[in-house]
C-alpha cells in the first residue's frame, strides 16, 4: 500500500488511489455522501429500483446461488435481492468483498443477525482483483452484483483489464447485475459531487488517513474541493465519447508536507491539485448505448434492463456471450 501511496503523491499530477478513501471513517462518510446529500440520487434510486425490481432481477436463476458483492459498502441495498432469493431458496451464501475489514466486518455481523441462520454471511477483505480471484474458487453458480455505479469508479484505462477478469471468472450460468448513474446533465452532476456538508469531510478524511498512517503533517485548512466535468471526444481505454467527474482537494497556498514514516517531503503550489482517484476519471456518467457497446466489446451480454422514471439511473443484468 504504502509504495502505491508514494507512486500518486510523486506523480504529476498528484493523486491518491480512490480506493484509499474508504477507510472505516470514509465508508461511513460516503454513507452520508448516499442517505444525506440532496443531490446525490444514486443511492435513494437505486434502492428504490431493488426493492421495485428484486424479484424480476432473480427469477430466471437457479437454485442455490451464491450471491457475490463487489465493493460491498453497508450492504444496506442488498438486503432487497437477498430476500428476494432467499424465497426462492432456504438458504443462500452471500460473499460481500470490500476494502474497509472494520466496516466490512461490522456490518455482515448485523447482517446476519438480521436473517439468522437462513443466511450464511462469508466477508472477504480486498480490493476487486483479490475478491475476483477468490471469487474464481467458488464452484457454484453465482450472482455478482456491483451496485451504486461502482464500476464507473474503475479507471478508464483499467476497464478493460477489469471486465475481462470478470468475464473469466464468470461462468455460463452465472450473472452480473450492475448499476449505472445515466445522469450526462453537467450542472446536476457538478452539483451532486461539490456539496458542502458531505462531499468535503469524505475527501479531507483523505488527509486525515493520510496524517495517521504516514505520520504526515497535511493541514486540512490549506485545501479545497475542486470538482471538473469533462467530455471526450474519443475513445479512452474501451469507452467511447465518455462522460466523467474529476474531483480533488486543490493547494490554496504554498506548502511544503512531510510524511514521516518515509522521510519524504511533497511540494505544492499554490492552485495544485491532489486528485482523490487515479487521474482521468472518479465517476463515468453513461448513455445506454454507451454502457452496452462497452460490455459487448468485453464479451458481456445486456440480459435485462431496468431505468427510474426519470430516466436517471440504470440497473442491468448481463452474461456472457
Amino acid at each position: 500500500m504504502e509504495l502505491k501511496i508514494k507512486e500518486g503523491l510523486l506523480s504529476i499530477p498528484k493523486y491518491v488511489p480512490q480506493w484509499y478513501l474508504y477507510d472505516t471513517h470514509g465508508s461511513k462518510l460516503f454513507d452520508k455522501i448516499a442517505m444525506e446529500n440532496p443531490s446525490y440520487h444514486i443511492y435513494r434510486t437505486e434502492k428504490n429500483m431493488l426493492g421495485q425490481y428484486s424479484d424480476s432481477i432473480i427469477s430466471d436463476l437457479g437454485d442455490d446461488i451464491v450471491l457475490c458483492e463487489l465493493g460491498a459498502g453497508s450492504s444496506t441495498k442488498t438486503t432487497h435481492i437477498i430476500s428476494a432469493l432467499l424465497k426462492k431458496n432456504k438458504g443462500l451464501t452471500y460473499i460481500p468483498i470490500d476494502i474497509a475489514e472494520e466496516f466490512l466486518l461490522q456490518n455482515a455481523t448485523v447482517l446476519q443477525g438480521r436473517f439468522d441462520s437462513v443466511l450464511k454471511v462469508e466477508p472477504f477483505v480486498g480490493d476487486y482483483d483479490d475478491g475476483l480471484i477468490y471469487l474464481s474458487s467458488v464452484q457454484k453458480d453465482k450472482l455478482f452484483i456491483f451496485l451504486g455505479s461502482s464500476v464507473s469508479n474503475i479507471p478508464l484505462s483499467k476497464m478493460e483489464i477489469f471486465l475481462s477478469r470478470l468475464f473469466e471468472v464468470m461462468g455460463e450460468k452465472d450473472r452480473l447485475l450492475i448499476g449505472i448513474d445515466l445522469t450526462q446533465d453537467k450542472d446536476k452532476v457538478l452539483a451532486i459531487y461539490s456539496d458542502p456538508e458531505t462531499e468535503i469531510p469524505f475527501n479531507l478524511n483523505l488527509l486525515t488517513r493520510l496524517n495517521r498512517e504516514f505520520n504526515a503533517n497535511f493541514q486540512r485548512e490549506n485545501f479545497r474541493l475542486h470538482c471538473n466535468y469533462v467530455i471526450r471526444e474519443d475513445m479512452l481505454g474501451t469507452v467511447e465519447h465518455a462522460h466523467y467527474i474529476q474531483q480533488a482537494l486543490q493547494s490554496t497556498c504554498e506548502q511544503d508536507v512531510h510524511l514521516g514514516t518515509s522521510d519524504l517531503t511533497i511540494h505544492f503550489r499554490k492552485g495544485e491539485l491532489l486528485y482523490s482517484h487515479e487521474l482521468e476519471n472518479m465517476s463515468l456518467k453513461w448513455s445506454w448505448e454507451q454502457f452496452e457497446d462497452t460490455m459487448k466489446r468485453n464479451g458481456l451480454h445486456l440480459e435485462k434492463t431496468w431505468s427510474d422514471d426519470a430516466n436517471s439511473f440504470g440497473l442491468a443484468l448481463l452474461k456472457r456471450m
